[in-house]
């Protein structure tokens, strides 16, 4: 019995001496070593920040077994064994970490101090100057030593200490580096400004765990960032100032009256803007402030200038003659709108031109603006390439064509710098947000004429505001509303179902003896019996009829992340359908991706954050090509990309994804649950928006009851902004009637925006 105790124990710790480093990565401290023991040497890896040749250790972890590397031991955390006698010290002392000090130096240290001597080098280095002839240089020598063998991990135990998890721990640790326990000490809010993936609610605990009390004022003022930036996240552009101090009532659960003294003092910091409105007082966050006057500014003044009517409608009927395109009267008066007016909007549904009219408006052009002066762009990769295909002409997402640097302060692209265009056409204008639409029409010069393109019907942005939507509203720029449906071939059953949903027609189950079509409404009712259908669909009956590989051609959409039926269980279902572990599994030695789910090669993935420096983006779909100890090389467009582990945060499985993140995107096939288990997410603007994403065929699988409730549901939860207002005054007073200084430089937004 007591050997069995013994060897649980040995599971947990070892003790020994780290003999040699064989790796140790800077960025991420992931380090691989050899560990000399009582027992014999052992393979040690595992996130040791501060771990050195020569130290005597204690690690706790536990034992693995690698297919490539053979038996590890994975050490979770290591404590450095120090002597506790005095001859040990002046060993340590003089084992030539320090430099500077031998055997005399170290003789005379410990003789001075005895065994407080590790004590009074860590917490009083001072008193380190008393020992004779040791001398300043000498000193502070010794302590730099000290703080850099020990520091990271002493940081490190003390944010586990706080109940930090130890992949925040780590983030912690690569941004304030020496300086961590000072910094998380005085002031542990800032961690949720200056530190990715960590919130007000975890910085609240770490505060607690240092006994700072509710009411410090640190405390109030970051709980009211907190909620302008979780609104924010929510699509909002502000909120009223009640509003605001109502919920921060709610959260920081402290006397009322002690929040708006802290309000008032972000406003007066420059942090917070408070702006009177006809209907009451808003907060907005400084950098959405800017972007909303901004915005509005520039607008008014594109349509400052002289509309041109000149010979429009006669250059649509040369150009629709030119291509061979015979043009409804309404896409006639869209095109003719977009070439007089200097900034316009075309929005309708799917089949109703949209294309077209871009195409058209392009011939259209060719007499008078060169081709190197036309900018088609696109808010998402994927937008762009559909619309280079479409018009045979380049096209580049809005970020490319505003050249983003993130190492030179964010878009090159503004008022001092324009882009060299006469004409800007943006697809998928639905997707754009409030600060991406700042950045782009700031960066439009005086001669450009803008046409936004897009379906006002279809989700609104994931970012702040809905930009769109209230120029649409503001009454005050043209728009081209496109009704009717135009055909092709034998028309299409997945336009006719998308235009019926949004017309709030519920569908009926697709009877079994239907022939073959691009739209299918499959009844089922159990969870399960959903799921169960979707894998059949995806693995074998969609890619046996129709010829489609089940990977690269069919997308599963789904409207939630968690439960039955939600992006993470489908995920899991269908890469071991789609993608099963091979015998001899590829996996990261070291810890796996996120919910335990290793990548493999050929796994279908998303990026799910921008990262400028590697040149994916948000929403980017690719394949896993290689798997190595510490990289997974991914496939997107063509390219291959390399992920270390600070980078796979950003990597998810893709065989399913939600409705939100297909925006702008078309697959060849779509398939996509509709029940009542979504029920919070049952809206008829989120079914529209995954229908359309289909180009192919679209399979939907659940229940007309859901069905009923999800076209039924109509409401859109209204985004609050106040560019509506701020757009119809300038407009009608001017621009100069917006409180509103161009800057000569473009910023991305705040830091921890998208």
């Amino acid at each position: 019995m007591f050997r069995d105790m013994d060897e649980r124990r040995s599971e947990r710790a070892l003790e020994g001496l780290v003999q040699t480093v064989r790796f140790s990565n800077p960025e991420t401290w992931w380090t691989v070593a050899s560990l000399r023991t009582p027992a014999g040497e052992v393979a040690l890896i595992g996130t040791l920040p501060g771990l050195s040749e020569g130290m005597n250790v204690r690690v706790e972890g536990k034992w693995e077994e690698s297919p490539r590397f053979g038996r590890q031991y994975k050490a979770e955390r290591f404590t450095e064994i120090v002597p506790a006698t005095i001859e040990g010290l002046e060993r340590y002392l003089a084992s030539g970490f320090i430099p500077g000090i031998g055997e005399k130096f170290a003789q005379r240290i410990v003789t001075h101090f005895g065994t407080e001597t590790i004590d009074v080098i860590v917490n009083a280095p001072d008193r380190l100057e008393a020992v004779p002839g040791l001398g300043k240089k000498r000193a502070q020598a010794l302590t730099d030593a000290f703080r850099e063998r020990r520091g990271p991990q002493d940081a490190l135990v003390f944010l586990l200490g706080l109940g930090i998890p130890k992949g925040m721990a780590l983030r912690i640790l690569k941004r304030y580096g020496e300086d961590t326990v000072a910094a998380v000490r005085k002031n542990p809010y800032k961690l949720a400004q200056e530190v990715h993936g960590i919130g007000f609610i975890k910085a609240d605990q770490v505060a607690r765990g240092l006994d700072i009390q509710k009411d410090h004022p640190e405390r109030i003022r970051a709980g009211l960032v907190h909620i302008l930036r979780e609104a924010r996240d929510e699509g909002h552009v502000r909120l009223p100032r009640e509003v605001l101090l109502e919920r921060a009532q709610t959260l920081l659960e402290v006397e009322p009256d002690t929040i708006p003294p802290m309000l008032d003092q972000l406003v007066h910091d420059g942090r917070f803007v408070l702006r009177q409105s006809p209907d009451g007082d808003h907060v907005y966050l400084t950098s959405l402030h800017e972007a909303e006057l901004g915005a509005a500014w520039h607008v008014a003044r594109l349509m400052d200038k002289r509309k041109n009517p000149g010979d429009a409608q006669a250059r649509v009927d040369v150009a629709s003659q030119t291509l061979g395109i015979a043009l409804a009267p309404g896409q006639k008066k869209a095109v003719a709108l977009a070439l007089t007016e200097p900034v316009c909007i075309v929005t309708g549904g799917p089949g109703t031109g949209k294309t077209t009219i871009i195409k058209t408006l392009l011939e259209a052009v060719t007499v008078n603006v060169p081709a190197n002066r036309i900018a088609l762009t696109a808010p998402t990769g994927r937008a762009a390439k559909r619309m280079a295909e479409a018009t045979g002409r380049p096209a580049v997402t809005i970020h490319r064509l505003l050249e983003f640097t993130p190492n030179d302060g964010g878009f090159q692209r503004g008022e001092a710098d324009p882009l060299e265009a006469e004409l800007v056409i943006v697809d998928e204008a639905s997707m754009v947000d409030l600060p991406l639409f700042f950045a782009l029409i700031r960066a439009i010069p005086d001669k450009a004429r803008l046409i936004l393109v897009g379906d006002r019907d279809q989700l609104p942005p994931v970012g702040p505001g809905s930009p769109l939507t209230d120029l649409i509203n503001c009454e005050k720029v043209p728009v081209s509303r496109l009704s009717e449906i135009f055909r092709q071939g034998k028309g299409s059953a997945i336009v006719e179902a998308a235009h019926a949903i949004n017309s709030g027609q519920p569908l009926t189950p697709t009877p079994s003896s239907q022939a073959l079509s691009d739209f299918y409404f499959v009844q089922r009712e159990d969870p399960e019996q959903v799921r169960t259908l979707i894998e059949s669909l995806v693995r074998d009956r969609i890619p046996e009829r129709f010829g489609l590989d089940p990977v690269r051609d069919i997308q599963v959409l789904t409207p939630m992340r968690a439960g039955p039926l939600g992006v993470e269980i489908l995920n899991e279902r269908l890469q071991a359908l789609l993608n099963p572990a091979p015998e001899t599994p590829l996996l990261l030695d070291g810890d796996a991706p996120k919910r335990g789910i290793p990548f493999r090669v050929g796994d279908k993935v998303m990026q799910i954050k921008n990262d400028y420096e590697r040149g994916v983006f948000n929403g980017d779909i690719g394949f896993v090509r290689r798997v190595e100890p510490t990289q997974v090389h991914v496939e997107v467009d063509e390219k291959l990309v390399t992920f270390d582990r600070d980078s796979l945060d950003n990597l998810v499985l893709a065989y399913a994804v939600t409705v939100h993140k297909s925006q702008g995107s078309e697959y060849p096939a779509i398939v996509m649950p509709v029940t009542t288990h979504h029920f919070k997410m049952l809206r008829r603007n989120l079914l529209y928006t995954g229908v359309t994403r289909g180009k192919r065929l679209v399979v939907l699988v659940g229940t007309e009851k859901a069905m009923r409730i999800a076209v039924g549901n109509s409401l859109v939860e209204e985004r609050n902004s106040g560019l509506i207002e701020v757009v119809r005054k300038g407009i009608s007073e001017g621009r100069q009637a917006i409180d509103y200084t161009p800057q000569p430089h473009v910023d991305d937004l705040d830091e921890d925006s998208e």
